[in-house]
């Protein structure tokens, strides 16, 4: 091995490394493991004067280092000729010519210079002095990062013009890493997918540059690159006693006691380091460093990642059926986004999912709406919405019952990416911080919440998929009694669903509307259809196809209503009705995407129908608007029994069977059981 890497230090670069060499040829760097790829006979004696490098990645640049008389413009052709083999013999496409005072970026698979966007030769100043020093400013170091990082996936053989920025989908690197903490501990899906999104988190945290020096990535890395078990549980121990200290200081716990992480398997529950899972931990930290050797780093997270996170790996978890909590597709959430006048949300003005879950809905319309991100743009240093966004959750002071809130922020973390990067001071993460702690709150009570009653809490918009089970709710319905809360729930009816829809009506304002997921059992009692059409305008009712949600063969409706303004007339304006078969993806374990996706045509026809609802009419045969007076007149809202059976053999779904699950089964043979009865009565 060299001198220069023995006695040589590396010095910090961003999440890069710059290392100063000189005697060292690239056969000895392979050697030392810091050049990855196999070197050819012909490199393996060349000495680049510097590299800077992915620590357990791959070299980024090759830095020649010259006289001010040496980089004479007509000296370059020479240089580039001279130096591009050696930064083509170390794998990489960078050849960076410097003096100190001024650089030339080469892109040594051509020997030309390499260009920005607008078509202007890179020639950002690369200063080994500043850079050995630890003096270069962090500001200029990123900018090199970036610019290494963009060259990377920009430049080739026929290319030498930089690209618009690359976005990440870290998709495969989830899957390889949640795949790795289930097999090797047996964990439920969901305690497995904690720990992959805290691990992304505080990688994109380094990436961004919030946490630097001994809080970063790289400092784990560099803990772990010698390899061995004692190194492993150094990197962990250093991971979990100072790493998650600093990001619980950027990112403060809000009024529940919860932040954006909490992982349990790299960790025990006093977060202290679990370093029985040290060389798992090792792994995933590679498995990382891998993903951004080959892609890049995850600043800038493709948008379908985002959404499609929490459903790709919770959508089949054991415990999610028990709970009542149904993951709701994003291809439904996304169109009861569209369908709704979240568009429309202005100063003073409110958006709640009160069963918020991970945050779905309300990050979903945060996505889709331009002007609703613009909330969280810092302004003057603060990050203060003045629309008012709530997404409530229920659990407990056990470490399990926090974690879906705790998802939740992190999900906003991960869905306001491009914004963290546009401000990543540490200021600014703690305004970040609050924001998600304001909008998504943990209810540490039985009732949930369903105990959260305050009249001058009023929303303009409700986007919600309530729990519904019917089992156990006696325990419910006693526990608001014991609280003084009867009167909130003064109409009835079964199941979680009809305590969830008289919360919703009572809290929203007059005029305000709500778009909620309602299950089969609740369109089908009489108390609650009754109920609604006596405080709230329906404006819609949209079937659903069986198997919809992962966990329940239950059929489901998506419900518009709009609540009235005291002393509103009856209703007058039709009801929009339609029957959906498909939405974008198969409803079986697999839930691929397709191409078949009636909730777009639906979207389409519900915005012309609000636009004018006593005059639209729709050619579309999924598609029914019913007066008033025929709505008013249906015993029960499941919608799907308007088509005929000729109508549905004309959709292709004559033959659909629908499931149920044992309470419903239960339901309808206690239904039928009382037809009956009266049945005899009247015939006797």
């Amino acid at each position: 091995m060299s001198e220069d890497l023995v006695s040589g230090s590396p010095r910090p670069l961003g999440r890069y490394e710059y290392r100063r060499l000189g005697a060292t040829t690239l056969g000895q760097l392979k050697r030392a493991k810091l050049l990855r790829r196999p070197v050819l006979p012909e490199h393996a004696q060349r000495k680049p004067d510097g590299i800077i490098y992915l620590p357990l990645g791959g070299i980024k640049a090759v830095v020649e280092i010259k006289q001010p008389a040496e980089m004479k413009t007509q000296h370059v052709p020479g240089l580039i000729k001279t130096y591009a083999p050696i930064a083509v013999g170390a794998s990489c496409k960078v050849l960076i010519l410097t003096d100190s005072k001024r650089s030339i970026w080469v892109n040594a698979l051509t020997g030309n210079p390499i260009l920005d966007e607008a078509g202007n030769p890179v020639t950002t100043l690369v200063d080994p002095v500043q850079i050995e020093s630890s003096k270069i400013a962090p500001e200029a170091a990123r900018k090199i990062v970036d610019l290494l990082e963009t060259a990377d996936h920009s430049i080739s053989e026929t290319n030498d013009q930089f690209k618009p920025i690359r976005v990440i989908d870290p998709t495969p690197l989830a899957r390889t890493v949640w795949q790795k903490i289930w097999i090797n501990t047996g964990k439920e899906p969901e305690k497995c997918l904690y720990n992959v999104v805290e691990i992304l988190v505080f990688k994109f945290l380094s990436d961004l540059g919030v946490l630097t020096g001994n809080y970063t990535f790289k400092r784990v890395v560099e803990i772990i690159a010698p390899g061995g078990k004692e190194r492993e549980e150094e990197a962990l121990d250093h991971y979990a006693k100072v790493i998650r200290d600093r990001i619980r200081v950027l990112f403060p716990k809000g009024t529940d006691n919860t932040t954006i992480i909490n992982g349990t398997i790299f960790v025990n529950e006093a977060g202290q380091p679990n370093l029985s899972q040290a060389g798992l931990f090792g792994e995933v930290i590679r498995a990382f460093q891998a993903f951004d050797d080959e892609h890049g780093s995850l600043r800038y997270i493709d948008r379908s990642f985002k959404t499609r996170l929490y459903e790709s790996f919770l959508r089949q978890s054991a415990g999610v059926k028990a709970l009542g909590q149904y993951f709701t597709p994003r291809n439904v959430v996304q169109s009861m986004v569209r369908i709704s006048d979240a568009s429309r949300l202005k100063a003073g003005d409110g958006l709640c999912d009160p069963f918020c879950g991970v945050g779905g809905f309300i990050l979903e319309a945060i996505a889709e709406n331009p002007n609703l991100q613009k909330e969280f743009e810092p302004k003057d240093g603060k990050v203060s919405p003045t629309i008012a966004f709530r997404g409530y959750d229920k659990g407990t002071d056990e470490k399990d019952d926090e974690r879906t809130i705790i998802l939740a922020k992190a999900n906003m973390l991960v869905y306001l990416s491009d914004l963290l990067a546009q401000y990543p001071s540490e200021a600014h993460m703690r305004e970040f911080s609050g924001a998600f702690n304001n909008v998504f709150r943990l209810l540490r009570t039985n009732l949930g919440t369903f105990g959260q009653v305050d009249p001058e809490e009023r929303y303009d918009l409700i986007l919600t998929n309530p729990p519904y089970v019917t089992s156990g709710t006696s325990s419910l319905h006693n526990a608001i009694k014991s609280q003084d809360l009867g009167n909130h729930y003064a109409v009835g009816g079964r199941g979680t669903e009809s305590l969830a829809i008289q919360w919703i009506v009572e809290h929203l304002k007059h005029n305000g509307q709500a778009f909620i997921v309602a299950p089969d059992g609740l369109l089908n009692q009489s108390t609650m259809t009754d109920y609604i059409k006596s405080t709230c305008q329906v404006l819609a009712v949209i079937a659903l196809p069986s198997r919809t949600f992962y966990s329940t063969p239950k059929k489901t409706y998506i419900l518009a209503i709009r609540r009235k303004v005291d002393g509103e007339a009856t209703q007058a304006t039709p009801v929009f009705t339609y029957l959906v078969s498909e939405i974008g993806e198969s409803r079986d374990a697999r839930r691929v995407r397709i191409t078949e996706n009636d909730l777009s045509t639906m979207e389409l026809a519900y915005q012309y129908f609000r636009a004018a609802p006593d005059k639209f009419s729709s050619a579309d045969p999924r598609c029914k608007i019913l007066p008033w007076r025929n709505f008013d007149d249906l015993r029960t809202w499941l919608i799907d029994r308007l088509w005929t059976h000729e109508e549905k053999v004309a959709l292709g779904i004559a033959e659909e069977v629908f499931e149920v699950d044992s309470d419903t089964m239960a339901k309808m043979i206690d239904e039928a059981s009382a037809a009956l009865d009266a049945l005899r009565a009247a015939l006797k």
